[in-house]
């Protein structure tokens, strides 16, 4: 009881000097001390107060650096987002694109094909050849010529899944193709790739006139191949002076390596 009554009579009095020193601020007594008050802390104060604000701003400053961290992730990961989807809206535009001329061509031309997927490119070293995604269960044959747009030849089968083939490209040096130059004479020849770089005709008669220009197709002397493919156009003619024959390098219209669809040509309509 009196260890209670002494805190009570602490408080009242604490209480009581509060009062007055607010009493004595408002009337002017204390201004000469609360000056001498600041003028004595007032440094304190002011290492305490920019302390603090240091605190305070690098604190945001790490706030600022999280958040930004955060949408720059966010930013980078969304460009990666519409990068993959943009690739992936143009491939299907392009397969659309060369789906529609080579039905166009199809259409046009009376010729039966089957509409393939290039799926990947022979692992083989040194052959120039893909692989498509259709096989002997869709109708693939060995031998059945593949086709771009407009009737351009790429190749032709020459292994046969259930449901892949494999095809090889004009352009390598074991392919074989029977062709002739759309000239005055229909000067015929074969047409061989050079090690996937360029094309040439063999076997061209040396008075044959083969001028720089002319288009190459494909003579139709091959049963699985109609006449009348485009295969290229003549960039070059080499004639040997004591040669029977004389070579035309061709040009393809086509880079093999942009096909994404190719045509499969199953026969001749008879109609």
């Amino acid at each position: 009881m009196i260890k209670f009554l002494k805190q009570t009579r602490l408080s009242v009095i604490l209480l009581a000097v509060v009062v007055l020193l607010i009493f004595l601020h408002y009337l002017g007594v204390l201004g000469p001390v609360e000056n001498l008050a600041v003028t004595i802390f007032s440094p304190i104060q002011h290492s305490v107060y920019s302390l603090g604000t240091k605190i305070n701003t690098f604190y945001g400053r790490l706030v600022g650096q999280g958040d930004l961290a955060k949408t720059n992730q966010q930013l980078t990961d969304e460009v990666r987002r519409l990068t993959v989807e943009n690739a992936q809206l143009e491939t299907r535009l392009e397969e659309s694109q060369q789906i529609s001329q080579q039905e166009d061509f199809i259409a046009a031309s009376g010729l039966v094909a089957i509409t393939a997927k290039v799926i990947g490119r022979t692992p083989a070293a040194n052959w120039q050849a893909i692989i498509i995604d259709k096989g002997s269960e869709d109708g693939i044959e060995v031998d059945f010529p593949l086709v771009s747009a407009e009737g351009i030849i790429i190749g032709k089968i020459f292994e046969v899944k259930k449901s892949s083939a494999q095809a090889i490209l004009i352009n390598d040096s074991r392919s074989r193709i029977a062709a002739l130059v759309e000239n005055e004479s229909k000067s015929q020849g074969v047409v061989i790739g050079e090690h996937g770089l360029s094309l040439k005709m063999e076997l061209i008669g040396q008075n044959e006139v083969v001028k720089e220009g002319e288009t190459v197709v494909t003579s139709g002397l091959e049963p699985t191949i109609p006449r009348g493919l485009v295969i290229g156009k003549i960039s070059r003619v080499l004639a040997e002076p004591n040669s029977f024959f004389q070579t035309a390098f061709i040009q393809s219209l086509v880079k093999v390596d942009s096909l994404v669809v190719v045509s499969v040509l199953k026969s001749v309509n008879d109609d």
